[in-house]
């Protein structure tokens, strides 16, 4: 080789590794950053792409510190497809899976590195609404290897002219359980269902996690729940969120409380929900078995149904709210303000209060606001009332020895909002029977300010909210 090409190809050799060390010159100056890219080195060599992602033409030689950089090269742009398939991925990270997609389809190397399936774990596409025709188009990314999937089909606020609500598909169903063999949860929300095309049981059965927030289900038949043999398909579910369900009825609540591991229900804003004793009197004696924690915001329980809640002994959390219809959610804290600003008249049990023009709290009387002391008194322990067993001896009555009866004796959290009938009894009992309370929300309800600092000396260790906060 002459020395004209000798010199030439040096030269040649010099540009590109001055070029490629611009790229690497923040990442080689330190053990913490060689530690982590051989952390990703053994976590990429699991990768399902077609191709392994760190391939010998995407690595990068290790350069030398020492050498001078020119001031031609200093100039010289880097190109995003100049970095290792590792640091692809760590910005990948970021990216919604509609954004993936769309990178995946500007280069051969792009595509094998959006599909590698440390991107495809937990997907959500929440960040706007769905389509069930455009959802089978990421099929493919799906893996075994996919645990948590969440889509949106709510096109209310999109200008759409078809229905608000997308309709959610069997066959989509059927494949997400077929490609994700270990999918552990699974949210789907605001979409709508047929029941007889889309069963419960479509579902995958490997579910821990099952949100239904704000679906519409049609074609209910109505001498069956629509979870009927949920239990059996889902036997490891731990949580159910139905929010704002309005075709969900009582009779669903014992096909529900068969669920075996079920440690969390939500059932907030489901206003059909309600004057269910019956229902709930049998799910509670007979189910529900672990669970932990109940959400009843904003349905019509009253205070049967709260008492059946009560003999749960596995309960932590119990969320309870009578809702606001004036208020707007965006709203809402000044609209408490407005309505609560003090006590018109207060003694030491009841506490009464002026709303102003027209406001009302939740409904025109209090027929829906079905709370009261007397739920509220069933949580916790309570002293059984004694029977007389003999009185028949002259100015001797003999009577039942003093039996203590524990409810809910774990329960840490509770949650009582805009109840007038809730008084500073539900305090007293609290403070003497509820032994693990954490934390208690008394936020609207009749409560005295001296009840309240009443319950604050003898509990110091509970926050207590109540309308008498300074804010």
């Amino acid at each position: 080789m002459k020395s004209d090409e000798v010199a030439f190809f040096s030269l040649h050799k010099q540009h590109e590794i001055k070029q490629l060390e611009i790229c690497w010159t923040g990442t080689l100056m330190n053990q913490r950053q060689r530690e982590c890219k051989r952390k990703m080195k053994g976590k990429r060599s699991k990768s399902l792409s077609p191709e392994p992602s760190s391939s010998r033409d995407a690595k990068i030689p290790k350069l030398s510190c020492n050498s001078q950089i020119n001031d031609d090269i200093c100039n010289t742009k880097t190109h995003i497809l100049d970095f290792s398939d590792d640091i692809l991925l760590n910005i990948m990270r970021f990216l919604t899976p509609q954004d993936l997609l769309a990178l995946s389809l500007c280069c051969f190397r792009l595509f094998h590195v959006c599909r590698d399936r440390t991107l495809w774990r937990i997907v959500d596409f929440r960040s706007k609404p769905m389509r069930i025709v455009e959802l089978k188009k990421y099929l493919k990314y799906f893996q075994p290897q996919t645990t948590s999937i969440a889509i949106n089909g709510n096109f209310k606020n999109h200008h759409q002219v078809e229905g608000n609500l997308e309709e959610l598909k069997s066959d989509f169903l059927l494949q997400i359980s077929k490609n994700c063999k270990n999918i552990k949860e699974l949210l789907v929300e605001d979409y709508s269902i047929v029941s007889k095309d889309v069963k419960i049981t479509f579902f995958p059965a490997t579910l821990e996690k099952l949100s239904l927030r704000g679906t519409q289900v049609y074609h209910l038949i109505k001498n069956k729940s629509y979870f009927f043999e949920m239990d059996r398909r889902m036997p490891n579910l731990t949580t159910l969120i139905v929010s704002d369900c309005q075709w969900l009825t009582g009779h669903s609540l014992l096909v529900i409380s068969k669920m075996p591991k079920l440690k969390e229900l939500r059932l907030d804003s489901c206003r059909n929900l309600g004057d269910c004793v019956a229902y709930a009197s049998l799910a509670t004696r007979f189910g529900f078995k672990t669970l932990e924690i109940l959400d009843l915001r904003r349905t019509g329980f009253g205070d049967s149904e709260i008492r059946a809640f009560s003999s749960t002994k596995t309960l932590t959390h119990l969320y309870l709210e009578n809702s606001l219809k004036n208020a707007e959610p965006t709203d809402r804290v000044e609209y408490q303000r407005d309505l609560f600003p003090g006590p018109t008249y207060e003694d030491h049990i009841l506490a009464q209060y002026a709303l102003h023009g027209n406001q009302h709290m939740g409904c025109n009387d209090l027929s829906h606001c079905r709370i009261s002391d007397t739920s509220i008194c069933s949580l916790g322990s309570y002293i059984c009332d004694r029977r007389v067993l003999n009185d028949t001896a002259r100015e001797v009555i003999l009577i039942e020895e003093e039996v203590r009866v524990f409810n809910n004796p774990n329960l840490k959290i509770l949650v009582v909002k805009n109840y007038p009938l809730v008084t500073n009894k539900s305090l007293v009992h609290l403070a003497a029977n509820a032994n693990s309370l954490e934390y208690l929300d008394m936020t609207g309800c009749a409560v005295t300010k001296n009840g309240v600092e009443t319950f604050k000396s003898q509990k110091p260790n509970v926050m207590l909210i109540s309308s008498f906060d300074e804010t």
